[in-house]
Parts: C-alpha cells; sequence; structure tokens
C-alpha cells in the first residue's frame, strides 16, 4: 500500500470534457492517507483548496451536484493549485454515509467511473451554465 503525496507525478489529472470542450478536471491519486490508523487504499480526490478527500465522502451524497467542489474548471487552475502543494497531504475527512455509498456504487454496477465522471461533467457544465444566466 502507498501512502498518497503532493507529489504530482503521483497524481492523474482527468479531463472530463467531452468533444472539443476541455474540462472540467479532476485530480485523483490511489493511496493510503498518511495518517490512517487501518491502511486501506482507496480514490482521494484534490479538492481546489489543496486538501485531498476520499471520493466516497462525495459519492455517497447522492446529489451531482455535491462533487461540483472537486473540480477544476480550467487546467490552469489545477496547475496553480499543484504548484501550492508540499509537504505531507492534507486529508480531509469526511463523513461517509454507507447507504448513500451503496445506492451510488449499485447505480454505477458494472460500468466505467470514468464514463459515470464524464456524464456528471455533462450536467456540471450545464449547472454553470445556468448559475450565468
Amino acid at each position: 500500500m502507498r501512502t498518497i503525496t503532493n507529489d504530482h507525478r503521483d497524481a492523474q489529472i482527468l479531463d472530463l470534457g467531452s468533444g472539443y470542450e476541455k474540462g472540467p478536471f479532476l485530480v485523483t491519486q490511489m493511496g493510503v492517507a498518511p495518517n490512517d490508523p487501518v491502511p486501506k487504499t482507496k480514490m482521494f480526490v484534490l479538492r481546489p483548496d489543496g486538501r485531498w478527500v476520499d471520493f466516497n465522502a462525495y459519492a455517497c451524497k447522492g446529489k451531482p451536484e455535491a462533487m461540483d467542489e472537486l473540480v477544476f474548471p480550467t487546467m490552469a487552475e489545477v496547475m496553480k493549485t499543484i504548484s501550492k502543494l508540499s509537504g505531507r497531504p492534507q486529508v480531509m475527512e469526511l463523513p461517509i454515509d454507507k447507504e448513500g455509498l451503496q445506492a451510488w456504487l449499485d447505480r454505477h454496477a458494472g460500468g466505467n467511473p470514468l464514463q459515470a465522471a464524464h456524464a456528471w461533467a455533462v450536467e456540471f457544465r450545464k449547472r454553470q451554465r445556468d448559475k450565468r444566466r
């Protein structure tokens, strides 16, 4: 099991855009939180505030808009946040609703999580356009 780091080479930047549209972007890393008393590999997502969070804490909420705060609208914002990271990663501990997480897993059973992320991104862009109106 590998502990997550703030090294950009350990992270994966996912472009959730479609076709000619770039972004939004999601920064992920698989690993164990530095202070996890029971080491278990999880998918962590970098928030724009520079803190890492277990993806399941957002997936379990059952509302696509809950994940809006996990994405970066532009690659420039990804790079700006990553450039400020140093030392041990800050991991934000958030509660995970087991029933909500199971419901999310059931909805995406057998599916490709990346496809689910792209579908969410389409809705994200729509919500962003609606906010500007």
